[in-house]
C-alpha cells in the first residue's frame, strides 16, 4: 500500500489540536466569567442600594419610636438617641446615593428630597423638643407647668384670706377647670376652662386684693395654653402635625425610591441575563464551529487509517502486508506501529509453528503419564479411606474406655468422700460416746452419794420417830398425874392431852416418811445399778466405734489408692486417645491429600486434553496465514 491519498493532511498533530481546543474553550470560559463577574458586581451593588434603603426605613421608623418615646416619657436621653439615628441615617443616604450614582441611576433628586425632609423633620424635632421642655420642664424659672403652679398657689394664697363663701366657690370652679385642662389637653378642655376663666373676672372685681394675684394666673394659663396650641392637642396640630406630615412625606419618598430601586434590580436581572444568554449562545456558536473544523480533520485521518485496516483484516491472513502511511501526526504513528506489529506478529507466526509439533507430542505423552497417576492416585484414595474408617473405629472405643475410666474415677472420688465423711461422722460419735460415758460415771458417783444421804436421812427420821414416842410416854405421864391432882391440874392436863396428839401425829409422819425415804432408797439403788450398767454399755460401744474407725480408716486408704490406679488408668487413656486421635487426623489428612492428588491428576488429564485441542486448534489458525 504504498499510494496513500491525502494522508499529510492537517499540518498540526492530534496532541496539538486538542490543546488548542482546551486553549479556546478556557479563553470562552474566562470572557464568559469576566462578563458574568461585572454583570453579578453590578447585581451586588444595586442589591446593597436596595438593602441600605430597606435599613433607611428601618432607621426612620426608630427615629418616629425616639420621637414617641420623649413625647410620651419626657427622658433627654431620647434626643441623644434621636440625634445618633439620625446620624446614621444621613451617612447610609449617602452611600446610597454614591452607589446609585456608580450604577448611573438618576435618583439624586430623590435622595436630596429625603435628605432635606429629614433634616427638616430633625429641626421640627427640636423644636417640639424646645417646646415640650417649655411647658413641662423641671426648671421652675423656665417650665409653663411650673409658673402657673406658682401662680396658682398665690392665687389661693390671697383668696384665703377671705372668707366670702362665693369667692371660694369661684375660686374652687377655676382650679377645676384648670385642673381638667392640664389632665385631658384638648380644644373642648381649652374652651371650657377659658370659659371659667372669663367668668372669675367679675368675682375678682369685687376683691381688688385678689387681682394682682389673678392677673398673673391669668397670664401664665394664656402662656400654657398658646404653649400648648403651638404644640398641637393631638398628632394632626401644631408641630406635631407638622413632624407628622414631613415624616409621612419621607416615608413617602423613601418607599417611592424602594419601588425605583426594584425596577431596576429587576431590569438589570433581565438585561444581565439576556447578555449573558446572548453571549453564551455566540461562544457556543464558535466553539462548535472550531470543534467541528478540528474533528473533520482528524477524522479524515482516521478514516484513511482504517481504510488501510480493513484492506489488511479482509485479506487472506497475509502478514506480509504493510501500510506505510505518510506523515507525522498520531495517526501516522499508529500506522508505522502497526506495521512494526505485523512485522513481528510474523516472526511469532513462525516460532509458533515451529513449536507447535514439540507441543504436540509432549501433550501426547503428559496424557499417557497423567492417566497412570490418576489410577494410582484413586487406588491410594481408597486405601487410605479404609484405613481411615478403621482408625476412626479405634478412636471412638478409646474416648469411651477414657470415659467409663473417668466416670469410675468420679465414683471413687464420691465413695472415697463418703467414706471420708463417715470416718469424720464416727470419730464424732466416738468422742460423744466417750463423753457420755464420763457423764454416766459422774452421775454415778452423785447418785451413790445421793444414796448414802438417804440412809443418813432414814436414821434422822428415826431418831425423830424415837423421841415422839417417848414424847407421847411423857404425855402420857403427864395426863395420869394431871388426873391425880383433880380439878387444878385440869389445864395440864389439856396440854398434856395436846402434846400426845402431837406426838402421835409426829409419829406418823415420821412413818411415812421412812417409807418415803426407803422407796426413795431403793430406787436410788437400782439406778445406780442401771447406770454402771450403761457406763460399761458405753465403755464396750466407745471399744467397737474405734474398731469401725480403724476399718474405715483402712477402707479409706484402700480408696484412695484405686482413685490413684484409677487416675494413672484415666491419663494412659487419655494420652491413648490423643495418640489415636492424631493418627485419626493423619490418616484423614493423608486421605484427603491423596483425593487432592487425584482431583489434581484429573485436572492434569482434562488440561493435557485441552492442550491436545488448542494444540490442533492452534496448528489450524497457524495454517490460515501467510509466512
Amino acid at each position: 500500500m504504498e499510494d496513500t491519498p491525502g494522508t499529510k493532511g492537517f499540518a498540526l498533530s492530534i496532541r496539538a489540536k486538542l490543546f488548542l481546543i482546551n486553549a479556546t474553550l478556557l479563553f470562552f470560559v474566562a470572557i464568559y466569567g469576566y462578563v458574568e463577574h461585572l454583570s453579578l458586581q453590578k447585581l451586588q451593588s444595586l442589591e446593597h442600594a436596595a438593602s441600605q434603603n430597606l435599613a433607611s426605613e428601618a432607621d426612620l421608623l426608630m427615629l418616629r419610636r425616639h420621637e414617641k418615646d420623649f413625647l410620651a416619657r419626657k427622658d433627654p436621653k431620647y434626643i441623644d438617641s434621636f440625634d445618633t439615628t439620625f446620624t446614621q441615617l444621613s451617612a447610609r443616604l449617602d452611600d446610597l446615593t454614591e452607589t446609585l450614582a456608580a450604577n448611573d441611576l438618576d435618583f439624586v433628586s430623590s435622595t436630596q428630597t429625603i435628605s432635606q425632609t429629614l433634616k427638616q423633620y430633625r429641626t421640627q424635632f427640636h423644636q417640639l423638643v424646645q417646646q415640650v421642655t417649655l411647658i413641662e420642664g423641671k426648671d421652675a424659672d423656665t417650665s409653663y407647668f411650673n409658673q402657673l403652679e406658682n401662680a396658682r398657689l398665690t392665687l389661693k394664697e390671697h383668696s384665703v384670706e377671705h372668707k366670702d363663701i362665693n369667692l371660694k366657690l369661684a375660686l374652687f370652679e377655676l382650679f377645676e377647670a384648670d385642673f381638667r385642662y392640664l389632665l385631658n389637653s384638648n380644644a373642648q378642655s381649652e374652651d371650657v376652662y377659658l370659659q371659667v376663666v372669663n367668668g372669675f373676672n367679675p368675682v375678682v372685681e369685687q376683691y381688688p386684693a385678689v387681682a394682682k394675684s389673678y392677673y398673673e394666673y391669668r397670664a401664665k394659663a394664656d402662656q400654657l395654653i398658646s404653649a400648648r396650641t403651638a404644640l398641637g392637642y393631638s398628632s394632626n396640630q401644631g408641630l406635631r402635625g407638622q413632624l407628622r406630615d414631613n415624616v409621612h412625606q419621607t416615608e413617602d419618598e423613601i418607599a417611592s425610591l424602594h419601588s425605583s430601586i426594584d425596577q431596576e434590580i429587576t431590569l438589570a436581572t433581565s438585561q444581565v441575563r439576556q447578555r449573558l444568554q446572548v453571549i453564551g449562545l455566540i461562544m457556543m456558536v464558535s466553539l462548535s464551529l472550531f470543534l467541528f473544523m478540528i474533528g473533520q480533520s482528524i477524522l479524515k485521518r482516521i478514516k484513511v487509517i482504517n481504510a488501510m485496516m480493513k484492506d489488511i483484516a479482509s485479506g487472506s491472513g497475509d502478514l506480509t502486508v504493510r501500510m506505510n502511511a505518510q506523515g507525522n501526526d498520531e495517526l501516522a504513528q499508529l500506522a508505522n506501529s502497526f506495521d512494526v506489529f505485523v512485522s513481528q506478529l510474523n516472526h511469532h507466526i513462525r516460532d509458533v509453528a515451529s513449536v507447535m509439533e514439540v507441543l504436540s507430542e509432549s501433550s501426547s505423552s503428559s496424557e499417557q503419564a497423567a492417566s497412570k497417576s490418576m489410577r494410582n492416585a484413586e487406588q491410594q484414595k481408597r486405601e487410605s479411606e479404609s484405613v481411615a474408617t478403621a482408625v476412626n473405629e479405634l478412636v471412638m472405643t478409646s474416648n469411651e474406655i477414657t470415659a467409663n475410666i473417668e466416670s469410675a474415677a468420679q465414683n471413687a472420688q464420691r465413695v472415697k468422700t463418703e467414706a471420708q465423711n463417715a470416718l469424720d461422722k464416727t470419730h464424732a460419735t466416738g468422742e460423744r460416746i466417750e463423753a457420755l460415758a464420763a457423764s454416766i460415771e459422774e452421775s454415778q458417783s452423785h447418785i451413790v452419794s445421793l444414796e448414802d444421804q438417804s440412809r443418813e436421812i432414814n436414821q434422822v427420821v428415826s431418831t425423830i420417830q424415837s423421841i415422839a414416842e417417848q414424847t407421847n410416854l411423857l404425855a402420857l405421864n403427864a395426863a395420869i398425874e394431871a388426873a391425880r391432882a383433880g380439878e387444878s391440874g385440869r389445864g395440864f392436863a389439856v396440854v398434856a392431852d395436846e402434846v400426845r396428839q402431837l406426838s402421835v401425829k409426829t409419829n406418823d409422819s415420821t412413818h411415812q416418811i421412812e417409807s418415803t425415804i426407803q422407796a426413795l432408797t431403793q430406787g436410788i439403788s437400782q439406778t445406780a445399778s442401771k447406770m454402771s450398767s450403761s457406763a460399761e454399755q458405753a465403755r464396750t460401744t466407745n471399744e467397737h466405734t474405734h474398731d469401725v474407725v480403724v476399718a474405715i480408716e483402712g477402707i479409706n486408704a484402700q480408696i484412695s489408692e484405686m482413685f490413684d490406679m484409677n487416675t494413672q488408668i484415666a491419663t494412659a487413656s487419655e494420652e491413648q486417645s490423643m495418640v489415636s486421635a492424631e493418627i485419626d487426623r493423619n490418616i484423614t489428612e493423608i486421605a484427603h491429600l491423596a483425593a487432592s492428588t487425584f482431583d489434581v491428576v484429573a485436572g492434569s488429564v482434562k488440561c493435557s486434553e485441552q492442550v491436545s485441542g488448542v494444540s490442533g486448534k492452534l496448528k489450524t489458525i497457524v495454517a490460515q496465514f501467510k509466512y
